[in-house]
């Protein structure tokens, strides 16, 4: 079974089904099928990986935002700098689609 770290501020939203996707740079293709959202200070949250496609952060569509949890293409940016500050606008990202069970 694939686990897929996050971070604890997106908790609820993929409990709850808002966040059904991640955006990830160097880090191994996971296989579809089940899977476990872990978290530092949180109990896992079991999921289902259904997608990976790979595109740059230019290409994102707004339906692509809206799934990873975010209302725009700068809110997105801006936590992917957090946790990638050398990331550039045309490096590959991994989109990881998936849905809490």
């Amino acid at each position: 079974m694939c686990q897929i770290h996050f971070h604890s501020h997106f908790y609820e939203a993929i409990k709850n089904g808002n966040k059904t996707q991640t955006a990830r740079v160097n880090e191994p293709v996971p296989q579809l099928g089940k899977g476990e959202a872990i978290f530092d200070d949180k109990p896992p949250i079991d999921i289902q990986i259904t997608k990976v496609t790979q595109k740059n952060f230019e290409e994102l569509t707004l339906e692509e935002i809206k799934k990873d949890g975010f209302d725009t293409k700068e809110e997105l940016w801006s936590v992917l700098l957090g946790f990638y500050p050398e990331l550039e606008q045309t490096d590959h990202l991994m989109l990881i689609e998936f849905e809490a069970v």
